[in-house]
């Protein structure tokens, strides 16, 4: 399904973002990697009206000199669920670094219908760190992340730079977690799936275990044949997993 172009205008910025589907609204909140429309959105918006912004410093996204920080961008992220509730909450889907934010917003208050996570970090498991991939080279980032590096995103330089550059300021230190999230699981009450790649070389499957144990309503499955992005590796089976427990 062609995903239509618009801008998607918040309290504070608008971004802009891509719409596709009919059916019940669901957020989608991209990795650090690509806003691209992929695959996965494709399936997604068979049964959902899937709207997909790029987050600020992402894709063809400003960011505004008050874009500092994972909170910064949390709250941002519960501007962007109040302004799609409409006549009620909105599910989110986030893949990596947006899995993180839909997770962290959910503890500042964004109120969700459901939460579907895909790889998320931020949890800080004491002798587990994430991967320290700033420091690899990019074809040693693409081993890290899959395990076939044919389903990596094919992006031009200049936006793969400015994504990198965005994640760095938003998680460089510490690197990819958060102190605090695990004490603060507790307060997501939405039901919440965990999705995790079986072949997972940059978070172990002990993370997403850490959230799925710690938010009230949690649950973990793992997809076979991906690494760190299943929506990109498997798209089918991800999105499969997704539409299965949405529609619980």
């Amino acid at each position: 399904m062609q995903a239509v172009d618009f801008t998607l205008q918040l309290p504070r910025l608008d971004l802009p973002a891509r719409r596709a589907g009919d059916g019940p609204r669901l957020l989608y909140l991209h990795d650090e990697l690509t806003t691209a429309w992929t695959p996965l959105l494709d399936i997604l918006s068979q049964r959902f009206t899937v709207i997909a912004p790029e987050l600020p410093g992402f894709g063809n996204a400003e960011r505004p000199d008050w874009m500092e920080t994972i909170d910064d961008m949390a709250f941002l992220v519960a501007d962007i669920a109040d302004t799609l509730a409409g006549d009620g909450p909105v599910a989110v889907v986030g893949a990596g670094l947006g899995g993180w934010l839909a997770i962290e917003s959910a503890i500042r208050g964004a109120s969700f219908s459901a939460i579907a996570v895909v790889g998320a970090p931020g949890v800080d498991l004491r002798g587990d760190p994430p991967a320290d991939y700033f420091v690899l080279m990019p074809d040693e980032r693409v081993v890290l992340f899959f395990g076939d590096p044919a389903c990596a995103p094919d992006m031009d330089e200049d936006t793969a730079i400015r994504n990198e550059m965005m994640t760095a300021r938003l998680v460089w230190q510490p690197r990819y977690v958060s102190p605090s999230l695990a004490n603060r699981l507790h307060r997501v009450t939405t039901s919440t799936l965990v999705v995790w790649g079986a072949n997972d070389r940059f978070l172990s499957q002990a993370h997403g275990e850490a959230i799925a144990d710690g938010v009230r309503d949690g649950r973990f499955v793992v997809v076979d044949g991906a690494g760190h992005f299943p929506g990109l590796e498997q798209p089918e089976a991800t999105a499969n997993l997704i539409t299965a427990f949405l529609g619980a």
